[in-house]
């Protein structure tokens, strides 16, 4: 880690604020880089232990004293857990549950001390009727809790619950390491050390999440002369059928919303000439700098480099051009169009390069960091990728 110390992220607030898929969020971020990171997730813990006597709202009613003793015992098992599994192999872990009591974030707060853990409370706050009704009505079909329950006895029953906790939130005190989110992309506040870079990488990514569905196509530029020629790197124009590729692409999205992110090279730039929507270059997109073995092939590689040739060919993920970058870098560079992409309420279509394309389909798409650079990625494909929830489905387009 960068601060070298373990993380522990806990979630706060009442139910139906989408803690989880915040949790999956934030998960697969630093995992896409890296970081060991683990989400323990206390309403899991508590269906494996008091199984179905805790699914319905009477089992969260404050008034109950043996089953608010029971949710703390459970609470305390799964942090304990929590804590074994930091200690000794992760560097960020996500405490999910409600944590809207002073006092349970106090006991936290004691642990992760004791631990020598660092901590931040990342709260969300959500009164939008709107947006409320929505994610209930979601988690009433979703929930293993009301799995075979008819819909309409879930919804109330899960209001109950809502109800339940709302009579002892407290929300999470101004002098504690935290970041409060409001209404999924209304507004976020902020309270933590700016010198901590994971405090700030968090709230970077929470600040650019939001619930709209949204399809993210990925495609490389049209054909280009260096295409032709296996060159790597460089700034070639299209070839012909590169130029043909470019009209089929804007026909296939023609009245479609869409934002446009391409990089800044010659070749992105044509493939996109052809559309009237709103267009962005993105100097991050860039495909990966090959250093000293820009614009050459790779047998000229080869032939002139051949310790750098071999070194790519042991480890391709880790292996950094001479001068240029890894793999590995260019996942650091292209956090920043991550962001942009969680941003967007719109559909979005990135045209980039071989090696961008495939960290940011690794992004959406989890592979082991040694596979990434074995993603195929063609000329003339498209790949769309849609949301289910905080999780990601893909198919391949032709056109």
């Amino acid at each position: 880690m960068v601060e070298n110390r373990r993380l522990a992220v806990i979630m706060v607030g009442l139910p139906a604020r989408r803690k989880t898929f915040l949790s999956l969020k934030l998960q697969r971020y630093f995992e896409w880089q890296g970081y060991r990171i683990r989400i323990f997730n206390v309403g899991g813990y508590r269906r494996d232990i008091s199984g179905f006597k805790s699914s319905t709202s009477d089992f969260f009613d404050p008034r109950a004293r043996a089953f608010a003793q029971e949710r703390e015992r459970i609470a305390k098992q799964c942090f304990s857990d929590l804590a074994v599994w930091l200690r000794a192999e992760g560097d960020i872990a996500i405490y999910d549950a409600t944590n809207v009591t002073s006092a349970r974030r106090e006991y936290l707060i004691s642990e992760c001390l004791r631990n020598g853990f660092d901590y931040i409370f990342v709260e969300n706050i959500c009164d939008d009727p709107e947006i409320l009704e929505k994610i209930v009505s979601s988690k009433v079909n979703t929930s293993a809790d009301y799995k075979d329950k008819k819909a309409a006895w879930a919804k109330k029953d899960f209001w109950e619950r809502i109800r339940h906790y709302e009579s002892v939130y407290e929300t999470v005190g101004e002098g504690l390491p935290n970041i409060r989110l409001f209404n999924f992309g209304e507004r976020i506040s902020k309270n933590f050390d700016p010198g901590h870079s994971l405090y700030c990488e968090i709230a970077e990514l929470l600040e650019s999440v939001n619930l709209n569905g949204k399809n993210i196509y990925i495609t490389r530029h049209g054909e280009t002369f260096f295409n032709l020629e296996d060159r790597i790197g460089g700034d070639s124009p299209l070839t012909e059928k590169g130029v043909d590729f470019a009209k089929k692409l804007n026909s296939h999205f023609t009245g479609r919303d869409l934002i446009i992110f391409t990089s800044n090279k010659r070749r992105a730039v044509e493939t996109a000439s052809f559309f009237d929507c709103e267009k962005v270059c993105l100097e991050e997109l860039n495909e990966i700098n090959s250093g000293i073995c820009d614009s050459m092939t790779y047998d000229e590689i080869a032939e002139r480099y051949p310790a750098i040739h071999d070194s790519r060919k042991t480890d391709k993920f880790h292996f950094r051009y001479p001068q240029g970058e890894s793999y590995r870098d260019l996942i650091q560079r292209l956090k920043k169009a991550i962001l942009r992409i969680e941003s967007q309420r719109k559909d979005v279509l990135v045209i980039a390069h071989r090696a961008v394309n495939r960290c940011l389909f690794s992004y959406f798409i989890p592979f082991p960091q040694g596979d990434i650079p074995y993603i195929e990625m063609p000329l003339n494909k498209i790949i769309r990728i849609h949301s289910k929830d905080a999780r990601y489905a893909f198919e391949e387009l032709s056109i």
